[in-house]
């Protein structure tokens, strides 16, 4: 029974440390729909295509009432980097420079959010 109980401890507890740091209310599967405006959508564009299929990076954005409100993103300039999380790092850091709150949107391509396109 106590061997039961300390595997349980050590799963969950490894489990909590995979979690990510950027954990957000808009977070994919079930959280909230992030609204993304086309200026922030053509930035994460640009994003896309500096990174291409080989390199690493992070893009986020930044959230006023549910809304995007400007983006910033790290990426490797060639196509061998180690540190994936160290873009993420510094995604987040040029976000939070313009204050407000920051929101991982993508790490390479796949995007971390709940998102939707507005209609400007």
């Amino acid at each position: 029974m106590i061997l039961r109980f300390l595997s349980a401890v050590l799963v969950a507890t490894l489990l909590s440390a995979c979690a990510s740091p950027y954990k957000s209310v808009y977070n994919a599967p079930d959280g909230q729909v992030l609204m993304i405006s086309k200026r922030d959508w053509q930035g994460f564009q640009e994003y896309l295509g500096k990174i291409g299929s080989t390199r690493s990076g992070a893009f986020s954005v930044g959230v006023y009432n549910g809304e995007s409100d400007g983006w910033a993103s790290s990426y490797c300039p060639a196509d061998v980097c180690y540190g994936g999380k160290a873009s993420a790092n510094s995604a987040m850091d040029y976000c939070r420079e313009a204050g407000g709150e920051c929101v991982l949107f993508a790490i390479n391509s796949k995007v971390l959010v709940n998102y939707k396109l507005m209609d400007e």
